[in-house]
This record gives C-alpha cells, sequence and structure tokens, in this order.
C-alpha cells in the first residue's frame, strides 16, 4: 500500500480545464502585437511601362480610389490611389498584407480597409492604423501625364 493519496478525478479534470482555458485565452488575443510596425517604403522610381488609369481630374484631392490595372502576369488587379495635394497621387496594392483578403478605399473612415480581419491602413503611405495586419501595403510608382495617373505595376520582391 503507498503512503500518498492518487488525486481525484474531479483535481484532474479541473486542472485540464483551467490550462486549456489558459491556451484558449492567450491563443485568441485582440489580434494586436508589441512588435514593432515596420515602415513604409519610400516611392519606388517608375520602371517599365506605366499604365493609365484614371484622369487626374476624376480624383480630388484627399479623395481615394481603386482602379483596375493589368499585372506584369497579365491578370487585372485593383490597385488603390489617394490623391494627397494637387500635385501628386501614391498608388497601393490592393492586397493586405495579413492573410492577402483585397483592401478597399471603401471605408467609414478616411483609410483604406481590409473587411477581412478589419486592417486599416494610412492612405498617405501605406502603413497599418490598426490590425492585425503588421506589415504596409506595397506600394508602386506613380506620375502624372498630361492630366492622367500613370501607375506602373511591378512583381512582388
Amino acid at each position: 500500500m503507498s503512503d500518498f493519496a492518487l488525486p481525484a478525478r474531479r483535481t484532474i479534470m479541473c486542472a485540464s480545464a483551467a490550462l486549456g482555458s489558459a491556451a484558449l485565452l492567450t491563443a485568441c488575443g485582440d489580434g494586436h502585437s508589441e512588435a514593432d510596425t515596420p515602415e513604409a517604403s519610400a516611392a519606388p522610381k517608375p520602371t517599365g511601362e506605366g499604365q493609365k488609369v484614371i484622369k487626374l481630374s476624376d480624383l480630388e484631392v484627399g479623395a481615394r480610389t481603386s482602379v483596375q490595372a493589368k499585372h506584369p502576369s497579365g491578370a487585372e488587379i485593383p490597385v488603390l490611389l489617394f490623391r494627397p495635394d494637387e500635385k501628386s497621387v501614391l498608388a497601393f496594392s490592393s492586397v493586405c498584407t495579413h492573410q492577402g483578403c483585397v483592401v478597399t478605399p471603401d471605408s467609414s473612415k478616411d483609410d483604406f480597409f481590409c473587411a477581412c480581419h478589419g486592417s486599416r491602413f494610412k492612405p498617405a503611405d501605406g502603413t497599418v492604423l490598426d490590425g492585425p495586419a503588421v506589415a504596409p501595403l506595397a506600394r508602386y510608382a506613380t506620375e502624372i501625364t498630361d492630366g492622367q495617373v500613370v501607375v506602373y505595376v511591378t512583381e512582388s520582391k
């Protein structure tokens, strides 16, 4: 006969439930990370063949929109545009850096929004305003030529 008592079945079940609950709460955080958010990339230099995607007059200062452009693979892809001032237009990939969903300019706030998981991106530089995404949107080179916005869509590196 042994000198120690075996734990009761109820004790084992309660301990298992407590450990499982702790693991679940850890795994189901609020999606925010304490890790540093990567900086936005600088505007790339125009290379390759540019595509006229919209008349400059159709994009007011401060406005955001999505246009179609041809990817080097030949596929038509949405590209996000933002016009911060009279002389420039910024272009970004519409692929969310969290899990690849489509980011849209249609938002109740002044940002680009991913409806899949709620990430929000700053139109001025593509950086993350609210996660779960942590990386900024990829940026494309742009020019304004003859009253048209020209975008240079390139392969991702």
